[in-house]
């Protein structure tokens, strides 16, 4: 199977990630203000993604008032709590298209979010778009201790709501997602620009 193509029939079900597929994530934004707050124009001397404490957060093994203290240790800086958080989850624009097409494959066929989210993230988003209520599952590294690409991510994803690797179809940006979702036995097709998921639909639900 190709990173774009869907494979043959309509799934039992669609899984769908979060980040760059159904909203567009721009981190610039949140550097911007790391910049303005360090008074540094250059890159962040620590990438905040690569870091560990992100990664935790990402987990739940750590909380937002744990991560945010994290954050001002390992930059050296003090960032007012609320100020930190207002950066942080003000780095994320709805991508109509996925939207769209996920309202659509709804009438058809149960669609699950799958994603590696943290709990500010989620409830900055949760809270801005009342499409994120309508799933018929949510599987979310902070809430189930795992990250994609680990397998057990879409192992307990399948056990938890008692579907077939081989009935569903996943959709996500990251080729190392993509690539662990196929060996888990999923349908898996990797986001390769904004429109990716809505062609996808569309083939599965008209044939084109």
């Amino acid at each position: 199977m190709s990173d774009s193509a869907p494979g043959p029939g309509l799934p039992d079900a669609l899984l769908v990630d979060l980040g760059n597929v159904l909203v567009q994530l721009h981190i610039g934004r949140f550097v911007r203000r790391l910049q303005r707050r360090t008074g540094e124009t250059g890159p962040p001397r620590d990438p905040l993604f690569a870091e560990q404490a992100y990664h935790r957060f990402a987990r739940g093994e750590l909380g937002p008032r744990e991560f945010h203290a994290a954050v001002e240790q390992r930059l050296g800086l003090t960032w007012p709590y609320e100020d930190f958080v207002a950066a942080w989850t003000d780095v994320f624009e709805e991508n109509g298209a996925s939207v769209a097409a996920v309202r659509r494959m709804r009438s058809h066929r149960p669609v699950y979010l799958l994603s590696n989210t943290d709990t500010l993230h989620w409830e900055a988003i949760r809270r801005r778009w009342d499409w994120t209520g309508g799933f018929s599952g949510l599987h979310l590294s902070f809430e189930v201790g795992i990250e994609k690409p680990d397998p057990r991510f879409y192992r307990t994803f399948l056990e938890r709501y008692g579907l077939r690797a081989a009935g569903c179809l996943f959709v996500d940006d990251t080729a190392e997602n993509v690539e662990a979702a196929r060996q888990t036995g999923l349908r898996a097709v990797r986001q390769v620009d904004d429109g990716t998921l809505a062609r996808t639909v569309a083939e599965l639900l008209d044939g084109r």
